[in-house]
């Protein structure tokens, strides 16, 4: 991080060179938690458990085969394409209002041939690249300069919101903050933004802005009895983890979930389910692999050479830390339920082709620091 105000001008080095400077813990890692991502979606299966495997196998493919371009290419090229890049997600986000499909009382996923796609996870990615740019040459504790980065997140943020999207609406909020203190923000701004947003919480819930469901969905880790069905996949949620014990059911056996009593039960609430089945060791497992990402994703903002790096490298760990501590935590009935889903985890192609994606946009993060770290030996 004592690097973030120093630029440094694009190695040249051959493809073998970037390879060997790749990071093998976080290679590792990303391929670990792909596995058991895919083992999680064909256990969580009642029906159709095969097709499930597949499908997440098949997310995975995709996301591995846009991932390694990714690093292959030097980061530092996205950030001549921040103004485009940002349009490309305003359009995506405006077509999903358009000509999107709806499901379950949203409209969040893109028909794009034979499969749907869901551009708000995109949307996640391509808005660290452009925040991460848009910090990197101002100065964040400008007044202005904060007033008006405020306008390029929260655009975006306002269209997720409107699908209605309340979760991933604050994934943005949640990166913004964030990359904006990394990035050089004052506290007071930070402080000022954090209760401009209670007030308009407290708005939003006195004139009933905001829909019956997401209403209960933000209140019944609180008081799971009066929040209706929400409550109850709360309730059912906790038990599911709770008879787990410390070693699980078992893969085969008989569980809330495959009795019909945990619904999204290999979506939402996927981490309920597997705890179920595999118990305190396997979830403990499971977090582990989750730290461990989360700590070499640090770490390569740590060895990053400029602060357009750094700044990618703390936007990906914020979307992560944000994405494990809500669903995990709404699964124990310690944090609100907003349908965030479980990185590598809860079944969804969208979702896991744009983890791994992440994760190859790091790569080329780590292979051009480490290389340019030999060369230039800080002093």
């Amino acid at each position: 991080m004592t690097m973030i105000g120093r630029e440094a001008a694009p190695a040249s080095f051959s493809n073998l060179d970037r390879w060997r400077s790749a990071d093998p813990v976080l290679l590792l890692v990303t391929l670990l938690l792909s596995a058991y991502g895919i083992f999680a979606v064909y256990v969580a299966g009642t029906s159709d458990r095969e097709a499930y495997a597949v499908n997440q196998s098949i997310g995975f493919a995709v996301g591995l085969a846009g991932a390694i371009p990714l690093a292959l290419i030097d980061y530092r090229f996205w950030q001549r394409l921040v103004k485009p890049i940002y349009l490309c997600v305003l359009l995506m986000l405006l077509a999903v209002l358009v000509v999107g499909v709806a499901a379950g009382g949203a409209q969040r996923w893109i028909d794009v041939g034979p499969v749907q796609v869901q551009p708000s996870e995109f949307a996640k990615l391509m808005m660290v690249i452009v925040l991460a740019g848009y910090f990197a040459g101002r100065a964040v504790g400008d007044a202005g300069v904060f007033v008006r980065s405020l306008g390029v997140v929260g655009a975006p943020a306002l269209l997720v919101f409107l699908q209605p999207d309340l979760g991933t609406a604050l994934v943005f909020g949640a990166v913004f903050v964030v990359m904006a203190y990394v990035g050089g923000a004052r506290l007071w701004q930070l402080g000022a933004l954090g209760a401009a947003g209670a007030l308009a919480a407290a708005l939003a819930l006195r004139f009933r802005l905001l829909e019956e469901y997401q209403i209960a969905r933000l209140t019944a880790f609180l008081d799971p009895e009066s929040a209706g069905e929400i409550g109850y996949q709360v309730t059912q949620s906790k038990l599911a983890i709770g008879s787990g014990g410390l070693t699980g059911k078992g893969l085969d056996a008989t569980t809330l979930a495959n009795l019909g009593f945990l619904p999204e039960d290999h979506t939402d609430f996927i981490f309920a389910n597997l705890a179920e089945r595999v118990g305190f060791a396997g979830s403990f497992l499971l977090l582990l692999l989750f730290f461990l990402l989360i700590w070499r994703i640090l770490h390569i903002a740590t060895i990053s050479r400029d602060r357009f790096g750094v700044l990618i490298s703390v936007g990906v760990a914020t979307i992560f830390l944000f994405h494990v501590f809500v669903n995990v935590g709404m699964t124990m009935g310690i944090m609100p339920v907003t349908g965030i889903p479980l990185p590598f985890i809860s079944y969804g192609r969208s979702s896991l082709v744009v983890s791994v994606l992440s994760l190859g946009l790091l790569q080329s993060v780590a292979m051009r620091s480490r290389a340019e770290v030999a060369k230039h030996p800080k002093p």
